[in-house]
């Protein structure tokens, strides 16, 4: 029988003979991280092929004091984890050896090398469920130790981020707002909102990008982990102790189904791996430092209506996949990418056809040759993997917009809207299903403030 463990094997040892691996049984290998001045090196190896340095340069910082610190060692601890999956995936050995860790940090990386990296496995037709197997010395968790009010926003640039930094403006809580590798989308965020950025530089192995043009095995990484654990990291130098993520609730429903398999393109956003990257900080930290989504109960339509809301400028944000791609040429809107397409979905039953096209410089739901794109958003089996909204939310924006003067002879909202179905209805009862208890007291009471008048 081809057991899906055996297919995954085969791919890796295709893959590793390809690119010159000489180990009969090569394993990848977590060898520690080290600091000098504002950078940390963290540092891999695969048997066979050769060592692997990524960094992370924290500017106007001094890394090797803070890194005597628990609360410091501790976050780079968790990212030493979870940068390693960019490596990983590019050979799959079945071993991975990762010293001396805690067993929070253990159960983090395990769920990052299967769940973190399965829309990877699904576009390789693999499965890595169960496949890796690790190889660590587990340590006592770290002792409790107090956390700072502040708190850190992460700022990508999109309008989620800019919610939880206006939000966090709004209810005078100490902030400041962080990006890795600062584009300018991300300075307008702060600017709008008139809070400070820092950033943090990461680079990472050249020999990966060498290694993905000899034939590497490719595909998304969980991204959103790795930015997590950096922020974590910039969060205990500048004295705050919660980074306020901007997922949402949307964010646990499987993207697609592929063979009868959940996959989800935003697990490192669900709050499920939430959870366990709260708890690796946790104990690795003693709690001096944590990832939390301030938006988490809110679906992705509710976070459109709160950004609108809160008056965040839609000219300041950026949410195309191309702006950020790390070798294609980089641009502000492209305006017919699945992200694109997704993003005025959902801002448009919230504001005009005019102010959208000002603001970003294109109207797709105005276009016939995007009618069928648009209708991938709402199909469970087409649905592209950068829409992370839900299917029923999806529907919901197109059946708000039909009732649009300004909005509903757009052909894409002709095509997938439907007049009668008491969306306004639905979109109140969205709203009054919000449940903001989980999240902490101060978050909570922020929270349901622009729940209210939402609902007004």
């Amino acid at each position: 029988m081809n057991l899906p463990t055996d297919r995954v094997q085969a791919a890796h040892e295709r893959t590793y003979r390809a690119l010159g691996g000489t180990e009969p049984d090569p394993a990848f290998r977590c060898l520690g991280w080290q600091v000098d001045r504002d950078t940390v090196e963290l540092r891999y190896t695969i048997d066979g092929l050769g060592p692997l340095t990524e960094t992370v340069r924290f500017p106007g910082h001094d890394l090797v004091a803070a890194a005597e610190t628990p609360a410091t060692a501790g976050a780079l601890d968790v990212l030493l984890l979870t940068a390693m999956t960019s490596y990983y995936k590019a050979v799959l050995p079945r071993r991975v050896v990762i010293g001396a860790v805690t067993a929070g940090s253990v159960r983090m990386l395990e769920a990052l090398l299967s769940e973190g990296l399965a829309e990877f496995g699904a576009h390789n037709d693999l499965d890595l469920t169960g496949y890796a197997q690790l190889d660590a010395e587990v340590v006592d968790d770290a002792p409790i130790r107090e956390s700072p009010d502040g708190v850190l926003v992460p700022v990508g640039g999109g309008k989620d981020s800019a919610v939880t930094a206006m939000l966090a403006v709004r209810e005078g809580w100490d902030t400041v707002t962080f990006a890795v590798n600062p584009r300018p989308s991300m300075q307008r965020t702060a600017d709008a909102v008139e809070l400070p950025l820092i950033g943090a530089q990461r680079r990472l192995d050249p020999q990966l990008l060498v290694w993905n043009a000899a034939g590497a095995l490719n595909g998304h990484v969980p991204i959103t982990a790795i930015v997590a654990s950096i922020a974590c990291v910039a969060a205990t130098l500048v004295g705050r102790g919660d980074v306020l993520l901007s997922n949402e609730a949307s964010a646990d429903e499987p993207t697609r189904v592929v063979d009868g398999r959940g996959i989800n393109h935003q697990y490192s956003k669900s709050s499920a791996f939430e959870v366990l990257h709260r708890e690796a900080m946790r104990s690795t930290t003693g709690g001096a430092t944590q990832a939390l989504s301030v938006l988490r109960p809110l679906p992705e339509l509710l976070v459109a209506a709160a950004f609108t809301r809160l008056g965040n400028p839609l000219a300041a944000v950026n949410s195309c996949n191309r702006a950020y791609s790390l070798t294609r040429e980089r641009r502000e809107w492209c305006g017919e990418c699945p992200k694109c397409l997704f993003v005025q979905l959902m801002l448009a039953p919230f504001t005009s056809p005019v102010a959208f096209l000002e603001a970003t410089g294109f109207d797709a739901l105005a276009r016939e040759d995007l009618v069928e794109r648009f209708g991938d958003l709402r199909d469970p089996v087409r649905k592209p993997f950068e829409c992370v909204g839900t299917v029923a939310e999806v529907q919901l924006a197109f059946d708000l917009l039909v009732l649009r003067t300004d909005w509903r002879d757009h052909p894409g909202v002709r095509a997938h809207g439907d007049a009668g179905s008491d969306a306004p209805g639905r979109l109140r009862a969205m709203i009054a299903a919000v449940d903001t208890s989980a999240l902490p007291v101060r978050y909570a009471t922020g929270l349901d403030r622009v729940l209210t008048e939402l609902a007004s």
